[in-house]
């Protein structure tokens, strides 16, 4: 079944904003865009990234893309938790 961003689960959600800030850091934009001096997030940034990043900055960067529930690990390791 596809979805929507708008109709990801909240830990599909935090999947996306953490795979966010990496395509900033590869792309080059990450310290201009989140304002700071280095170029890639931290272990730290990456764990807090449902905190720095809104949803809506999600919604519209991914905005006509539709996900399967296999497009995230948070949900492969919890099917493989119900085998």
């Amino acid at each position: 079944m596809y979805k929507d961003v708008t109709e990801l689960s909240r830990d599909e959600l935090t999947e996306l904003k953490q795979n966010y800030l990496i395509q900033l850091a590869d792309c080059g934009e990450y310290a201009e865009i989140m304002g700071v001096e280095w170029d890639a997030p931290s272990w730290g940034e990456l764990a807090a990234a449902d905190e720095i990043i809104s949803d809506e900055i999600i919604f519209e960067h991914y905005a006509g893309i539709s996900f399967v529930e296999d497009d995230f690990f948070c949900n492969i390791e919890s099917n493989e938790r119900n085998d």
